[in-house]
């Protein structure tokens, strides 16, 4: 009869819409579960290609006297300029300087392409200024070499790291740090460009700027090393670590 097959016809149409729900779920469990191990997020994955090139650097590192230039022969890349190392740590960054400051933000220093980027001076520095910006990446979900930043904010730990050691193939320079702060609306930290006077107010602007007392003092005939990253906590905020030239 007619009622008997509408049912038969609604068994039907109910056995297709639950066979297309389960197979709706097994795909959001793929992607989204199970799927997950398969898929890994892409700052993962940058960060295995990352190590990569760490270790290559650790082991030239145990290997040679001269690191600079064998970071550059080693990589092909002459872009390659110094290396940046925390006091009592066994950190040691190879740091490059680009055309500009876009390229190592997304490229390592064999110039592979990568999320994580490079650790990177300023392209508007000369080696010989007086003030050096070096930039790197940050990262909620991985660990990167400017995560030891974030260190700084606890005033006992800067007790124990207080120095930046800054090589290059011409000499080794040791930096004091003496203010670390949060740049949250003035990112004048980023300027280069100072008149003697100016430098001073500069100088005496980024030390009032740290969060807390380091003691150490600052005057218009210091040269500085600032590094920058980013402040994963708040949005379009940079930790800023700065040091004076002692040695």
């Amino acid at each position: 009869c007619l009622c008997e097959k509408k049912r038969n016809s609604w068994r039907i149409m109910m056995k297709i819409i639950t066979k297309k729900r389960i197979l709706l779920i097994v795909i959001l469990l793929l992607v989204g579960g199970f799927g997950y191990q398969f898929f890994l997020p892409t700052e993962k994955q940058d960060k295995k290609k990352l190590d990569v090139v760490k270790q290559e650097v650790e082991l030239l590192e145990a290997s040679t006297t001269n690191e600079v230039e064998d970071y550059q022969e080693h990589f092909q890349n002459a872009d390659i300029v110094g290396k940046l190392s925390f006091e009592n740590t066994n950190l040691s960054i190879p740091v490059v300087q680009g055309d500009d400051n876009e390229y190592y933000l997304n490229h390592l220093i064999d110039h592979s392409k990568n999320s994580l980027g490079s650790v990177f001076l300023d392209y508007r520095n000369q080696l010989s200024d007086r003030k050096l910006i070096i930039y790197g990446h940050n990262s909620e979900n991985v660990t990167t070499d400017f995560h030891i930043l974030e260190n700084y904010l606890n005033k006992n730990y800067y007790s124990s790291h207080q120095n930046l050691i800054w090589e290059t193939d011409e000499k080794t320079s040791t930096y004091q740090i003496f203010s670390v702060y949060i740049a949250r609306t003035d990112y004048q930290h980023v300027n280069l460009n100072f008149t003697q006077e100016e430098y001073a107010t500069h100088l005496s602007w980024l030390k009032e700027q740290s969060i807390y007392d380091t003691g150490v003092e600052v005057s218009s005939y210091d040269e500085i090393l600032l590094l920058q990253t980013c402040y994963v906590e708040e949005e379009n905020a940079y930790l800023i670590v700065v040091g004076k030239k002692i040695a």
